[in-house]
């Protein structure tokens, strides 16, 4: 609930396999921190339609993390795959290209991690 990998992989779970109903009482790492379900699922949600996750002085001060999912063919996310540095590192100026390049590498895993009966189609 607290890191980009985290609610990745939340966002992607399959059903009944450890959403964010499943989770313990929330707790507080940072004053940034998302410690009520609902802010959480709302959050889950900002995920899914941005397909990537922010954790930005969440579980850490001084740390912000990109991630995005490695899917598998049903649109699970099975993996995922963060950049974690400093703000002064990821920028807002510098979060697209970051991005880009972490879902070219999720892409890549897709085909490492995964046998040829659980991956997406090739994208186009």
């Amino acid at each position: 609930h607290s890191t980009a990998l985290g609610k990745v992989l939340l966002a992607w779970s399959r059903p009944g396999e450890g959403g964010p109903e499943s989770l313990p009482p929330l707790p507080a790492f940072t004053d940034r921190t998302i410690v009520e379900p609902e802010a959480l699922e709302a959050e889950l949600v900002r995920v899914r339609a941005a397909a990537y996750a922010l954790n930005d002085g969440e579980s850490a001060h001084g740390v912000r993390t990109l991630a995005v999912p490695v899917l598998d063919g049903a649109g699970y996310a099975r993996f995922a795959l963060a950049v974690r540095a400093t703000p002064s590192l990821i920028t807002a100026e510098r979060t697209e290209w970051l991005l880009t390049e972490a879902r070219s590498c999720a892409r890549a895993l897709e085909v490492l991690l995964l046998s040829p009966a659980e991956r997406r189609p090739p994208a186009r």
